[in-house]
């Protein structure tokens, strides 16, 4: 009886002792809850520079002395202050600076325009050298393209029957009717209208010989050259130039040397060859005078006009010249449009080379417009930009600018005089800035 009764007591103390065990857990998460509860329901402040200091209430933080701000809880909405909305902005946004500031100026200018170009032939000093009879090509006397020849040189000896037979009529007629003038003179005329000089046709009357070949020679001072090598010659093409002795050289090398086969040197007529009549095959370019040849933009060919001053400038050489502009013409070149603008130059003892790269810089009165520094535009490829200042603040802004002169450029629009802009336009960037312009 009394171990049934211990056993009973065992079960019941182990039963509230398991009771206990349970209230005491259920008790502890009520208070921990509540605990949590009441600390979520507290403001929490917080360093803005140390976020490891907590507090639950205002002041200064202990570490730096800031003051502590109001940590926000999760779910909750910031508000955007002007304050913080302006912090919040870009960093390209807006640039302030003590750089220097400039404002644009209106007035007027002496507009310089530059272009590049290069020295090629007058083609109105090309002389044909035609054959007036056919025949065959018994001699040459040249032995180059572009290899220089002065008037009355002989060029070339051609066999031709046509002429041989004008010849021994006019030996007929002054051997056997030699009071026949009018006959004599017929023959004689047909010699003149054949090439032959009234030299060569005393020449012939006197000595009562035939000449079974006839001499060609060149009416005037230059350079001869084929034909064939002349139709690559044109001032449109001045890359087509090549260089020869006598002074004229290609645009890369100042030495005088021979032509290639390819550009013209080596002749293509050879001793041998048959000529028809009327056939042009030499050319003879004389260089006392050449172009000056320059291919502008219509932006700025626009600004140039005829008669106006320019100042050359030439390759590899202190050369400079004052000249006036003879001749502008619009084309059309590898779909593109340009304007060509020539220059006349006299070339006394072949001072300018034909080929010769020259700088050319046209001077053009403007109109009273707006310019600023060159250096206050920033040239962003697909568009230009100025920074403007408003109240100590920086802001790109878009310009549309046009004519450059000097450290000058003309600002078609963007601008205003009452602006205030950079400077330096480029000091405001830097490699890795991204420029978003506002119109």
């Amino acid at each position: 009886m009394k171990n049934r009764l211990k056993s009973k007591w065992s079960i019941v103390d182990r039963q509230w002792s398991m009771d206990y065990r349970l209230w005491t857990i259920i008790l502890l998460m009520a208070f921990s809850c509540t605990k949590k509860k009441d600390q979520a329901s507290h403001d929490l402040y917080t360093c803005p520079m140390h976020p490891t200091v907590i507090q639950d209430k205002p002041g200064p933080c202990p570490v730096c002395g800031m003051d502590l701000v109001k940590k926000g809880q999760p779910g909750e909405e910031v508000k955007i202050t002007a304050e913080l909305n302006y912090l919040l902005k870009p960093t390209n946004a807006m640039v302030t600076s003590s750089i220097k500031t400039i404002s644009p100026v209106q007035k007027s200018m002496n507009v310089q325009t530059y272009s590049n170009g290069i020295i090629t032939y007058d083609t109105r000093r090309f002389t044909s050298l035609p054959i007036r009879f056919g025949g065959r090509i018994e001699k040459l006397f040249v032995k180059y393209n572009f290899q220089p020849i002065r008037k009355g040189q002989k060029i070339l000896e051609i066999y031709s029957p046509e002429l041989l037979t004008a010849e021994r009529d006019l030996l007929y007629l002054l051997k056997s009717d030699k009071d026949n003038s009018q006959l004599i003179e017929g023959a004689k005329e047909k010699l003149r209208l054949l090439g032959l000089s009234d030299s060569q046709i005393s020449e012939l009357a006197t000595t009562c010989q035939e000449n079974y070949s006839f001499a060609v020679y060149s009416p005037v001072d230059g350079y001869i050259v084929e034909e064939a090598i002349v139709n690559s010659l044109t001032p449109t093409d001045p890359a087509a130039s090549v260089s020869m002795d006598g002074g004229m050289a290609t645009s890369n090398s100042n030495a005088k040397q021979a032509p290639t086969s390819s550009s013209g040197g080596e002749l293509l007529i050879r001793e041998g060859m048959y000529a028809s009549t009327g056939q042009i095959i030499f050319k003879v370019v004389n260089t006392a005078k050449v172009w000056a040849e320059f291919d502008v933009y219509q932006r700025d060919a626009a600004l140039i006009n005829q008669n106006d001053q320019v100042h050359l400038t030439f390759d590899n050489t202190s050369e400079e010249v004052e000249a006036n502009v003879n001749f502008i013409q619009p084309f059309f070149k590898n779909g593109e449009s340009f304007v060509k603008v020539r220059v006349y130059l006299s070339n006394p003892a072949n001072k300018f080379r034909i080929g010769q790269l020259v700088k050319a810089q046209f001077s053009t009165p403007s109109q009273n417009t707006l310019w600023i520094p060159v250096s206050s535009r920033l040239d962003l490829g697909t568009k230009e930009i100025a920074f403007t200042k408003r109240r100590g603040v920086f802001r790109p802004k878009e310009i549309i600018t046009s004519r450059q002169s000097g450290d000058w450029i003309e600002v078609m629009s963007g601008l205003e005089v009452s602006d205030s802009v950079a400077y330096h336009a480029q000091f405001m960037i830097d490699s890795e800035s991204f420029i978003k312009v506002r119109n």
